[in-house]
């Protein structure tokens, strides 16, 4: 009976153990079960390795901390700006009564005229679905917080075959007409 206490307490003790790592950069810290860390002081005492902790406890280390190397997640290089679809919006396009244009350039900028009225912003490619030929467009956007977007509006382009004419869908839902848009240049 003694034993299998002995056992059960030696066994709770390594599974509730914590997994200490020392990173590239010389940092040694303490995983938690809950998936945080906490970083710890590494010193050597009798022979001993003991990780201060920032609460003013200490563990003993059973073994040598392992080196960890850290993998870097790398930023995918093709956007919605980058895909040549996306890039057909550069250029200058109008309505057939020349009331709205849309003058996309390619640093992200662009001038919209609207009832006679220019305006100089910015716009952001968000999505291409190159099935549909739509682009979202974020025009005017002030600033982003993850996947929320401060400010602006988005409008969905239709491109159609010929490349050279645009359906301003968000404006057609808006103010139930169709705005059409030639590409001049």
């Amino acid at each position: 009976m003694l034993k299998k206490i002995l056992f059960m307490l030696i066994a709770a003790l390594t599974v509730f153990a914590s997994e200490f790592v020392t990173l590239e950069d010389g940092r040694t810290i303490m995983l938690k079960d809950d998936g945080t860390y906490e970083e710890v002081t590494l010193i050597i005492k009798d022979g001993k390795q003991i990780a201060l902790k920032k609460d003013g406890t200490w563990e003993a280390l059973p073994h040598e901390v392992p080196v960890v190397e850290s993998v870097g997640v790398q930023r995918q290089k093709m956007g919605p700006a980058a895909s040549a679809f996306a890039k057909i919006l550069i250029g200058r396009w109008e309505s057939r009564d020349g009331a709205t244009v849309y003058e996309f350039k390619p640093d992200g900028t662009m001038r919209l005229k609207r009832n006679n009225r220019w305006k100089s912003t910015t716009y952001r490619v968000d999505d291409v679905n190159e099935s549909k030929r739509n682009i979202v467009v974020n025009i005017g956007e002030g600033s982003r917080l993850g996947f929320l977007s401060i400010g602006g509006e988005h409008r969905v382009l239709h491109i159609e075959e010929d490349g050279r004419t645009m359906h301003d869908e968000s404006y057609k839902v808006k103010h139930l007409r169709d705005l059409v848009l030639i590409k001049s240049r």
